[in-house]
């Protein structure tokens, strides 16, 4: 298991809670419609449904938890939250304890397949994914209660990488498409996410890019995750503005 990866998603997590601490319930976050208290339940939900997929890859591999055909039993749920406010702070510790234990007993090799919901994926993967759910998430909180909401150090990486393998599926709940070839650029300090629209789908640029999205990695990724509007972010847009804009109708999510 990769303990840089687990330390961020410790981290990040552990700072979601003093976060948390004296934040009002009924505050509005950037996430449309979403109080703190809904991204607490969400967050909740989240390590959860992480440590779930972890634990039934334990079990995989110890030759537990499949049937007859090598079938999994179950597959990761997660835990919907559903006790009283009083509670959610102590259940969401919990979910950390869980999901930190989980990754410490999960198997060492990067390729061995977690089964998530939407298919399983190979654990250095999923690792990027759980790291990306903590720092977004912890943002998305820090934000609401008018604190520092850059993502923490270590975690830009892991981010850009999981924006850039689901570019194409969080393209497919789109409102609109762009004109065919047009390509995408989104350019930090440290950080490269790029895709081009073909006619179909969502593929590598073969050509230059239309839009050119650049800036500090922490403005460039909220504004690729829709936490910051492109046209509020601290970035230069070089190539079509327009374009530029509308971004999120066209990768929208998560």
């Amino acid at each position: 298991m990769n303990d840089d990866a687990a330390s961020l998603i410790g981290r990040d997590w552990a700072s979601f809670l003093d976060l948390l601490d004296g934040a009002g319930w009924e505050t509005p976050t950037r996430l449309q419609g979403w109080t703190v208290e809904d991204l607490a339940r969400h967050v909740h939900w989240g390590m959860t449904l992480e440590a779930d997929a972890l634990e039934l890859l334990a079990a995989r591999s110890a030759g537990e938890a499949v049937g007859p055909a090598g079938e999994a039993v179950r597959t990761a749920r997660g835990d919907p939250l559903e006790a009283p406010r009083e509670q959610i702070v102590a259940a969401l510790r919990g979910a950390r304890g869980r999901l930190l234990r989980a990754l410490a007993a999960a198997p060492s090799d990067p390729a061995a397949l977690v089964p998530m919901p939407y298919g399983d994926l190979p654990l250095a993967f999923a690792v990027q994914i759980f790291v990306m759910e903590a720092a977004v998430h912890r943002s998305d909180l820090a934000h609401a209660v008018g604190a520092d909401d850059r993502l923490g150090p270590g975690t830009h990486a892991p981010a850009a990488a999981v924006l850039q393998a689901f570019w194409p599926v969080l393209a497919a709940d789109a409102t609109a498409v762009p004109p065919t070839g047009t390509g995408f650029l989104l350019r930090g300090t440290s950080v490269v996410v790029e895709a081009e629209y073909d006619g179909v789908a969502w593929a590598a640029p073969t050509g230059p890019h239309a839009v050119v999205i650049s800036g500090e990695d922490d403005e460039v990724l909220l504004a690729g995750y829709g936490r910051v509007p492109v046209e509020a972010a601290r970035v230069r847009i070089d190539g079509d503005v327009a374009l530029a804009r509308r971004l999120k109708e066209y990768v929208p999510g998560p």
